[in-house]
């Protein structure tokens, strides 16, 4: 128990942009101040986490922040120009989708197999495994497809600026099935948002249909 805590606090660490106090990470991980000290210490004994002194919010001494070791130098660089993308989530995520659609026209996809439209969710399903996402399951229901993943690649980024990711992943999706098929983008909508019961790392991706056809009842899709 302990252990997979301590794994916790540190995957905290490692993914922030920048250092993080003890009672931040306890809020975070909904445990005791104390308890998160404890396995910050014996994080810093193992070589995996290193104190840094923060700025003070009142008049005092300066906080003690945490860091993971050899956490990238150019993170500042990074969050600046996040920021840069715009003065709202809106905007960014305008961006950060056109951003997305220019990295899927860096990847290779598939032509479909055959005069039939491909089955949307076997193409979304094999980009995001390409790209390192991992999806974790597949529902179907009357003409719309969910698709729950983990996404990993971007979860630095997706600590501080969700809207960035989720853009990010949109534009993704929508170019990837533009490229493989026209005809079956042209079917569905994207739709990406926090999965709220997997926290930070859980992403929802919704693909529906834009007129209403039947279809069959719900069916779990097995993973590709």
């Amino acid at each position: 128990m302990a252990s997979r805590q301590r794994d916790k606090v540190l995957a905290l660490v490692r993914d922030s942009l920048e250092p993080l106090d003890a009672p931040v990470i306890a809020q975070a991980l909904d445990v005791h101040v104390t308890t998160a000290r404890f396995h910050l210490n014996a994080l810093i004994d193992a070589g995996l986490v290193e104190g840094v002194a923060l700025p003070s919010e009142t008049v005092g001494r300066p906080r003690k922040g945490y860091a993971a070791v050899g956490t990238d130098p150019a993170a500042p660089v990074l969050r600046a120009l996040l920021a840069q993308l715009g003065d709202t989530a809106e905007a960014r995520r305008a961006k950060a989708a056109a951003a997305g659609r220019a990295w899927a026209d860096g990847m290779a996809v598939a032509a479909p197999d055959g005069a039939g439209l491909p089955d949307p969710v076997t193409v979304v399903t094999a980009a995001l495994t390409r790209l390192g996402f991992q999806v974790s399951s597949t529902v179907s229901a009357f003409g719309v497809h969910e698709i729950r993943m983990c996404d990993c690649p971007l979860r630095r980024i997706a600590r501080d600026a969700p809207e960035i990711v989720t853009g990010v992943q949109q534009g993704m999706i929508e170019r990837v099935l533009e490229r493989c098929s026209p005809a079956l983008a042209a079917q569905y909508t994207v739709e990406v948002g926090p999965d709220a019961a997997a926290g930070d790392c859980g992403v929802t991706l919704r693909l529906a249909r834009t007129t209403t056809l039947p279809a069959p009842p719900a069916t779990e899709l097995p993973l590709i």
